[in-house]
């Protein structure tokens, strides 16, 4: 089940993707908050949403 991916994920790929697509924070918010570069934080939501999708079509 979806909480179950989610879980499974990566830690920083699991904190971006619960920030932007379940919180509603921005790449440049996420991005100060975690002391990333926004382009690091596009690249963990990208990566979780990819392994979300594999996990979620088994």
């Amino acid at each position: 089940d979806l909480e179950r991916a989610i879980a499974a994920l990566p830690p920083n790929a699991r904190t971006v993707f619960v920030l932007h697509d379940v919180e509603g924070f921005r790449h440049d918010e996420i991005a100060e908050r975690m002391h990333l570069a926004p382009g690091t934080v596009r690249a963990h939501l990208h990566r979780a949403r990819q392994l979300l999708m594999r996990m979620l079509n088994r």
